[in-house]
């Protein structure tokens, strides 16, 4: 399949069926995380595989954002500190932002294997911290549900509105293109 294609084909899933997820493939998951960019190639990316259904309920009850019932999860998170260290302040910021490059290479790769997964924002950090026992330097990012979709998952059309594109300055469209 090609990149664009998945791209095409990449939607949010929230129905998954109970069967566990290969070991194989949560591992070539990994593998897209640790592939995506970091600030000044600092290696504060972490990522953590959940499995344990006791765990995941645990985070399901305080997380809202969380409305699957995935039978995986695959949590991206920052080591802050080294981030800021050998990064400078810039670091907390860019770090989150190359969490969602990580984020990406895992969601396309999940559609090309016939996974389903989403982004998962959190809202109970310290909950969170607690569940998975983290330490005080370590942000979570992303919650990544991941799964076999259901059959009922992705019956939806994708409806977006188009993103308007400027050309070399603020306002300039595309049809302004001959004029440059």
């Amino acid at each position: 399949m090609d990149l664009e294609h998945v791209i095409a084909r990449r939607r949010a899933c929230r129905d998954y069926l109970p069967d566990p997820v290969p070991g194989e493939l949560l591992d070539r998951l990994v593998n897209a995380a640790r592939r995506a960019p970091t600030a000044s190639n600092v290696p504060y990316r972490q990522v953590m595989i959940v499995d344990d259904p006791r765990v995941i309920r645990a985070i399901r009850q305080i997380s809202a954002a969380l409305l699957a019932d995935p039978p995986a999860l695959l949590i991206l998170l920052t080591d802050v500190r080294m981030a800021v260290e050998r990064v400078g302040r810039v670091g907390h910021l860019s770090s989150a932002i190359d969490s969602g490059a990580a984020g990406e290479n895992v969601w396309l790769l999940a559609t090309e294997l016939g996974l389903g997964t989403q982004f998962t924002m959190i809202s109970a950090m310290a909950g969170i911290r607690t569940i998975l026992d983290l330490p005080e330097h370590i942000r979570v990012d992303l919650i990544m549900p991941v799964g076999l979709p259901a059959p009922t998952a992705h019956r939806k059309s994708l409806q977006r509105a188009a993103n308007p594109v400027h050309f070399n300055q603020y306002g300039r469209f595309s049809d302004d293109r001959a004029e440059l």
